[in-house]
């Protein structure tokens, strides 16, 4: 972690490797970053190939073109140079290329996949938000579906081998994607931590990086070139990945998921804006709120106030960092979503995160609560 996070990364994984051949994967907007990476791979006498054909939302048709170029170079390690979308592609196509005879739709987590024969992987983010850097998923569009949908895959073998946490990636990174960034990683962290399958050290971490978010954010906003800002909310995303890949996450993202495939909403703004609202669906079946309010600093002696004081300092949050708290902020009118309502009730009634909602939740209730949020109902 920091501005020598790279340099060092090279000079540890280099008695690793056997053929110190590294396969770079990034995408053509952020090539530059990626061939930095390289050039000092190649001070080190490693053997380097960019591959640059990463799309957003990586469609599954894009993965085994990616698979196929690191068999074709003999890879034995993979560095994904970019945001969730090269990270994610990475390491699917990592399976592909290390088990080709597996489908990665139906990976199942609690079975071996024996990754790492070939390769390992490193993981380098340029932006501060996905978390994908510590984390077992990967997050793909499946085209087969009308209109495509998101789906994930999971393994803990997926987590990769090296995180470099360098803010010279992310120093200048343009407002609107700093902020859905953020919005995302803020997402992890306060999901994660209303889940049941939270625990200690999940809380711990989750918390850290609601800390972080809520006090950087507004800095890193005003100042983007501020060094420390930006390290501060490159850690906090990492925090908040760690995390839910290891306590899970539920609505925030079963929503964000559906919201944004069909709706094309970056990732970050589609499951952030659920924040508030899923915040007091949970509360009704589930006392964790309490407990976040109480490490926030905020009044719980009263339940209700409690309550009203979390989600309060959420929406201010949001409205200080000038991030959409509805829909329709979103660019989302009332009939293109009642047009749509049914296909997102079904999207995110069957997203694997649905599972981790402390709360069961009907298709009925899913549509409430993106209703909710067209209409921005959070009062009793």
């Amino acid at each position: 972690m920091g501005y020598a996070a790279t340099q060092a990364f090279a000079s540890s994984v280099a008695p690793l490797l056997k053929h110190r051949r590294v396969f770079i994967v990034t995408d053509p907007n952020i090539k530059a970053l990626a061939l930095g990476v390289e050039e000092i791979l190649r001070s080190l006498n490693f053997t380097t190939r960019v591959w640059d054909k990463v799309v957003p939302e990586p469609p599954t048709s894009s993965l085994k073109p990616c698979a196929e170029a690191m068999e074709e170079f003999g890879t034995d390690l993979i560095v994904a140079v970019g945001g969730g979308s090269v990270i994610d592609t990475a390491k699917v196509a990592w399976v592909l290329y290390e088990r080709p005879d597996v489908d990665f739709r139906l990976i199942d987590p609690l079975k071996p996949l024996g990754l790492r024969r070939k390769a390992l992987l490193a993981a380098i983010p340029t932006t501060s938000g996905t978390g994908s850097e510590a984390t077992s998923a990967a997050v793909i569009t499946d085209e087969s579906f009308k209109p495509p949908r998101k789906f994930a895959v999971t393994h803990p073998e997926l987590v990769p081998d090296f995180a470099v946490i360098d803010p010279k990636f992310v120093v200048g990174m343009p407002k609107k994607l700093t902020l859905g960034t953020a919005l995302d990683a803020l997402a992890h962290a306060v999901d994660c931590y209303l889940t049941h399958s939270s625990f200690e050290l999940t809380d711990a971490l989750a918390v850290k990086a609601i800390k972080i978010i809520l006090h950087w954010l507004p800095r890193v906003l005003e100042h983007p070139d501020d060094v420390e800002a930006r390290l501060r909310m490159h850690l906090a995303a990492t925090l908040a990945g760690l995390a839910f890949s290891n306590g899970g996450i539920g609505l925030t993202h079963s929503l964000g998921h559906a919201l944004g495939k069909v709706f094309g909403i970056h990732h970050g703004y589609a499951v952030g804006v659920f924040i508030p609202y899923i915040t007091k669906f949970y509360s009704k079946v589930s006392d964790k709120y309490l407990e976040l309010a109480e490490e926030l600093g905020l009044d719980v002696h009263d339940r209700s106030s409690a309550l009203s004081h979390l989600i309060g300092t959420f929406t201010t949050f949001f409205k200080e960092v000038g991030a959409p708290l509805t829909l329709k902020e979103l660019g989302i009118s009332e009939e293109a979503l009642k047009s749509k309502l049914d296909v997102l009730a079904e999207y995110a009634f069957e997203d694997p995160c649905t599972l981790y909602s402390p709360r069961p939740i009907s298709i009925e209730e899913i549509k409430q609560l993106f209703l909710d949020a067209m209409y921005s109902r959070l009062g009793d």
